[in-house]
């Protein structure tokens, strides 16, 4: 999360730059088989093996859907977070997480393995930074879920889910990462595209969030992108 828009209406993927260096690997214990946890009051489950990253899990689904709270969607629509050992084949082996549209299944790889790939974002990969992964793909599904079977260009979802990642992060961290790649975000909506996001997803998230904090009014600005009013539908 350099990824590639393979299937722009189908699956959108957050990916992970490889490093050699390797973060200290956090201990979960495991179930042989996955099994759903309620997250509390919240509209939002988790299917996992490691019922002890729960917590963690719901808090990323949390901060998604309170941010997006003013999104409307079904009232009886739940959505679940799959904590995977593995995901689907296809994507690139950095890739930490994905939304498949068509059948608004997310995935996201279980916090070990994640802990295991050492930087995200040119910082130290942690718990919470994992949260924040869960936060960006909750963000994908809700907005899929307000979309029902509308298409939306893959650079509107990705914009709506960093913006939804860097505003729920913690100050120090959302600092720290920003710091780490410096810019001034996006000058024009021309800009928010896709080939900007396939060529550097990362760098497209920063400077998304940049974009975002511009905008007169950021809830109004969001809402225009989902309705497909700022970034036009690439042609199949």
């Amino acid at each position: 999360m350099r990824e590639r828009l393979v299937m722009p209406r189908a699956l959108t993927v957050l990916a992970l730059l490889a490093v050699l260096a390797c973060g200290t690997r956090q201990a979960v214990a495991s179930s042989s088989e996955p099994s759903i946890h309620h997250c509390p009051r919240l509209r939002a489950e988790v299917l996992t093996r490691q019922p002890a990253t729960v917590p963690e899990a719901c808090a990323g689904a949390a901060d998604a859907l309170g941010f997006l709270a003013w999104l409307p969607r079904d009232a009886d629509e739940v959505i679940r977070v799959e904590l995977v050992s593995a995901l689907p084949s296809g994507l690139r082996p950095d890739a930490v997480g994905c939304y498949a549209r068509g059948s608004r299944r997310l995935m996201v790889l279980e916090r070990d393995l994640f802990l295991q790939r050492g930087m995200w974002f040119a910082v130290p990969v942690s718990p919470r930074l994992w949260r924040a992964v869960i936060a960006h793909e909750v963000a994908h599904a809700m907005v899929g879920c307000h979309l029902k079977d509308r298409s939306l260009a893959g650079a509107a979802h990705e914009y709506v889910a960093y913006v939804t990642m860097f505003a729920t992060l913690d100050e120090s961290t959302r600092v720290a990462a920003l710091a780490a790649m410096p810019g001034e975000g996006f000058a024009h909506d021309a800009e928010i595209n896709d080939f900007r996001y396939a060529f550097d997803p990362m760098r497209f998230g920063v400077e998304s969030y940049r974009h975002w904090l511009r905008q007169p009014d950021g809830q109004a600005y969001l809402m225009s992108i989902i309705r497909g009013s700022i970034v036009p539908e690439m042609p199949p």
